[in-house]
């Protein structure tokens, strides 16, 4: 355990210089192709986004997963098909046990406890938001095409690590709570630890695209996004504790009120290696004429899930692609037109009911 430093930091950088990019004139650029793009997309299984965002918990119904992505991209492309960008991005993944997530629930809107009920709780989180350049590669032919990129980001907002425990209701308005907690953090968001000084992170992670055109009408695509990415943190703010409900407190009603009770190790890490799990993406296309129909896939987070998509290309080269995504019953369209791509993907059309939604836009991709 150590207290943390004034370390200075070796970098640091945003997307705006490249940015910028978009404004200059053609003939400076000449040889050159700019590219560039915003891409988000949210999943919350147990409640709406929304709800998530103002009252975390306040509507946990069922489901076992919530996580975001967002990146904000800008760079350019040589001729030989070398790729520089700079980018941000954002991440956080969290994993529960359905039970707990039903029992919390009822916990929150103060409806009535099954006394005995004993709950087992299984909380994994991991999440981080950075900025940094990524160096690629680009080749282009008939039939093949293949990138790669190495990414290297500053990080800061770390959250990594598990809570295990157990709820028992000890009748239809009290419970009682055990758990044991190992994570780190930005923010002691379990037990309000004050004062916390935040930690910074050096991160590495690799990318990788192939497509082929088999004939002239079927294709297929795959892609691998942090591979092998680590992030080295220093000087880490963490908690190793065992909590209970032991020191618990009621409210006007005679619900009980979750005042957790520890005994353990607080302090900070000199240095904290996190782990990023690999995503992967993966289409297979049929095209005849102007109609295509393709499936998609996905991998990320621990599980994976299959979509199915049909589209049309116009006169003008305007492609519109209907999608459907059954696991989230998620319904959208994608549109491109030349280098301009964008998408939109949702489960609902109420914004106050949505659980699932993917946003991307972007040029030159």
């Amino acid at each position: 355990m150590t207290k943390p430093g004034n370390r200075m930091k070796r970098w640091g950088f945003g997307p705006a210089f490249f940015f910028g990019l978009f404004t200059l004139s053609t003939p400076v650029w000449a040889g050159y192709e700019l590219f560039g793009g915003f891409s988000t997309a949210l999943i919350s299984e147990p409640e709406p986004i929304k709800t998530t965002l103002k009252d975390w918990g306040s509507e946990f119904d069922r489901g076992e997963r919530q996580w975001g992505l967002a990146r904000l991209e800008a760079g350019f492309r040589l001729e030989s098909g070398l790729e520089v960008s700079m980018f941000s991005r954002a991440l956080a993944d969290i994993r529960m046990n359905e039970e707990a997530v039903a029992f919390y629930g009822r916990i929150s809107r103060k409806e009535p406890l099954e006394e005995g009920r004993q709950v087992p709780v299984r909380v994994r989180v991991n999440g981080f938001t950075g900025h940094g350049m990524r160096l690629g590669y680009l080749h282009t032919d008939d039939q093949w095409r293949v990138g790669v990129g190495l990414s290297v980001f500053r990080t800061s907002n770390l959250m990594s690590g598990n809570l295990d425990g157990q709820f028992t209701a000890t009748d239809e308005t009290d419970y009682n709570f055990d758990a044991q907690v190992d994570y780190v953090y930005y923010r002691d968001v379990i037990f309000k630890r004050p004062d916390v000084q935040k930690a910074s992170g050096l991160g590495v992670g690799l990318d990788l695209s192939l497509a082929r055109q088999l004939d002239e009408h079927w294709s297929w695509s795959i892609e691998g996004r942090d591979l092998l990415a680590r992030i080295r943190w220093e000087d880490a703010p963490f908690t190793i504790a065992l909590a209970s409900t032991d020191q618990k407190s009621y409210d006007k009603d005679g619900y009980a009120v979750f005042a957790p009770l520890i005994s353990g190790t607080e302090g900070y890490r000199e240095s904290f290696i996190q782990q990023l799990d690999a995503r992967y993406y993966g289409a297979v296309k049929y095209q005849r004429a102007s109609w295509s129909a393709e499936v998609r896939g996905q991998y990320q987070f621990g599980y994976g899930y299959l979509g199915l998509g049909a589209g049309r290309q116009f006169a003008n080269g305007l492609t519109m692609t209907g999608l459907w995504w059954p696991e989230y019953d998620q319904f959208g369209v994608e549109v491109s037109l030349g280098k301009w791509a964008g998408a939109l993907v949702v489960d609902e059309v109420e914004w106050e009911k949505v659980q699932a939604i993917t946003l991307s836009i972007s040029y030159g991709y």
